[in-house]
């Protein structure tokens, strides 16, 4: 599992390792040099084994340029944009969905304004967007619409895209603007989420949205500042979320010298949480003041990893966390 540390226009990914095999040995290259971009490289999504890239900045006709690179075969593709993507109003966003179990090709999923001057569905005041999908198949090497255009909220964003059970899931920022797109059969559909507390005005927070093994776990934390929270897990047919963990780390280890009342007065991030086959062994990688560690899901022991480097604002809002599995993909193309 690696880590961001940032730095401008050339992030440093440290290695944590997972597991009683695993070590800094195995660590790939700290920095993306498999292409001397201008603007610098950095990780927008890790896919089993794969990892979808962009620059570090607008650069090419005021949109990002993507690339898909294997960390273990240090072969990489160049993603091409849509052709009419001549306007910087046009907002892309780039998902990569990679099963290698079903197929050693993979779907790059962008999702954008089908019209730069039809902004917001035919009304300026409401708050929702038009937008369109398209997919990049590694199989034709060529982009192509996927059903008609839709309305999303302004908030959905269209971040912290995460491939899980076959499809790309959208968390939305207020409630009811969360979506999954089954790349298999191009179906986008809703997904539901636990409310947002009544007497919370602001967007959603998360802290946490990932899945292991094809289970998709959620942490939300709201105020009071707190070190004792929930990690949902949503249900097998996406009807709901229900309580799999409840949490309490000791208040101790986490907290921080600010005031009590600052949001950020408990300092930790989850980096995974890893479901094993016997439920009593799954864990939770956890990264507390200078230390990476390992929480076990059953009894809330703690066990040291490693440490880290002790400035916290290089990991609490970090979402680059990637997961390396070893792919076998080869890119007959750059």
């Amino acid at each position: 599992m690696c880590k961001l540390s940032y730095q401008v226009n050339k992030p440093e990914y440290g290695f944590i390792p997972l597991g009683n095999k695993s070590s800094t040995d195995d660590a790939p290259s700290k920095y993306l040099d498999f292409i001397n971009h201008p603007s610098g490289l950095k990780v927008v999504q890790s896919c089993n084994g794969l990892l979808l890239c962009s620059s570090s900045r607008y650069y090419n006709n005021f949109n990002y340029d993507y690339y898909i690179y294997n960390p273990t075969t240090k072969q990489f593709v160049t993603i091409p944009l849509p052709s009419n993507l001549q306007n910087a109003r046009i907002v892309c966003r780039l998902s990569l969905a990679f099963d290698p179990t079903k197929s050693l090709h993979y779907r790059v999923v962008c999702v954008r304004n089908p019209d730069p001057w039809l902004n917001i569905s035919d009304d300026p005041e409401s708050d929702y967007v038009s937008q369109q999908i398209e997919i990049y198949s590694s199989q034709t090497r060529s982009l192509r619409l996927s059903g008609k255009s839709f309305l999303a909220h302004v908030n959905t964003g269209f971040g912290g895209e995460l491939f899980c059970n076959g499809a790309i899931h959208w968390l939305g920022a207020c409630n009811n603007t969360s979506f999954y797109f089954n790349a298999e059969e191009e179906e986008l559909r809703d997904l539901p989420m636990p409310p947002i507390p009544d007497d919370w005005e602001c967007l959603r927070r998360v802290l946490y949205f990932g899945e292991s093994p094809n289970r998709l776990h959620l942490i939300e934390i709201y105020p009071p500042p707190t070190s004792r929270f929930s990690v949902y897990e949503v249900e097998s047919d996406y009807s709901g979320w229900f309580v799999k963990y409840n949490i309490d780390l000791d208040p101790l280890m986490v907290r921080t010298y600010r005031d009590p009342s600052d949001l950020n007065y408990y300092v930790f991030s989850i980096f995974y949480i890893v479901r094993e086959a016997n439920d009593e062994e799954s864990y939770m990688v956890l990264h507390i003041p200078e230390k990476a560690v390992r929480y076990s899901l059953k009894d809330g022991s703690f066990k040291k990893i490693c440490d880290l480097a002790a400035n916290e604002a290089e990991y609490r809002s970090s979402p680059a966390l990637i997961l390396l599995a070893y792919s076998c993909v080869a890119f007959s193309g750059k």
